[in-house]
């Protein structure tokens, strides 16, 4: 399958998404092996947060992973599950188009590039393990925000992204199940932590607006940004207290 074919996907509540897959268009590029670069990683953030000067510093980078995880994981997921190709998104090995502010806009493919078979497991190792995991290291130190918060903000992306996909009569019934699994199940494929697992409550594959994250993503720290409501874990009062 082309790239630009994927385009076909991206219906209903995905067509929001359909901008994320850019196969052309002059918006500005940028190397994924630059987030790897800790000066070049600060000034897109940086950027980013120039229009909220007054809000709380982790919650700007906070918002700037919001962006950037939806720009990356709802396209390479919508490939595996509906379009069973793999989108090449490692760091390092993927192309990223910019909004102006510094966000992330989606993932390059060039005209007519052809994409791989989705292999027959592991399909989302190189989407959480070369590219989620690496990021998250590379933010949660030098900008003092949360790795728990950092994954939930990925985790959040990702249940939606396979809720929809799960609705589908296209997807692929095997690929979803995994990534139901990667949500859902405690241990990672190695053995070690899944920290996807209990980021979303009662359940990842509960409708989103029954659930509720388990770490806040502190965007009510940002003025004039609209809280997440009863997605958010703490108590509206509280929300309103610590914006004041």
């Amino acid at each position: 399958m082309k790239g630009e074919d994927l385009a076909g996907c991206f219906t209903g509540t995905l067509q929001h998404f359909a901008g994320t897959l850019h196969a052309g268009g002059t918006a500005p590029r940028l190397h994924s092996e630059r987030l790897l670069d800790p000066s070049s990683l600060r000034e897109l953030i940086e950027r980013f947060g120039a229009a909220n000067p007054d809000g709380e510093p982790r919650a700007v980078v906070s918002m700037w992973t919001q962006w950037h995880f939806a720009a990356v994981i709802v396209p390479s997921v919508v490939a595996t599950l509906l379009g069973r190709v793999h989108l090449p998104v490692a760091l390092g090995r993927a192309t990223l188009a910019l909004h102006e502010n510094g966000c992330t806009a989606g993932v390059v493919i060039s005209p007519g590039q052809l994409l791989d078979p989705s292999p027959a497991e592991g399909r989302f190792d190189e989407l959480i393990e070369d590219h989620v995991a690496v990021l998250i290291d590379r933010l949660a130190g030098p900008f003092s925000v949360s790795q728990k918060l950092l994954w939930n903000n990925a985790a959040a992306s990702l249940a939606w992204t396979v809720q929809q996909c799960a609705a589908l009569a296209g997807v692929d019934r095997p690929a979803l199940a995994e990534a139901q699994a990667m949500l859902t199940s405690p241990h990672a494929k190695g053995g070690g932590r899944n920290f996807l697992h209990d980021t979303l409550r009662p359940s990842p594959l509960t409708p989103l607006d029954q659930c509720q994250r388990r770490i806040c993503c502190l965007r009510y720290l940002l003025p004039g940004v609209a809280d997440c409501g009863s997605y958010c874990p703490l108590p509206a009062q509280a929300r309103a207290r610590r914006s004041a």
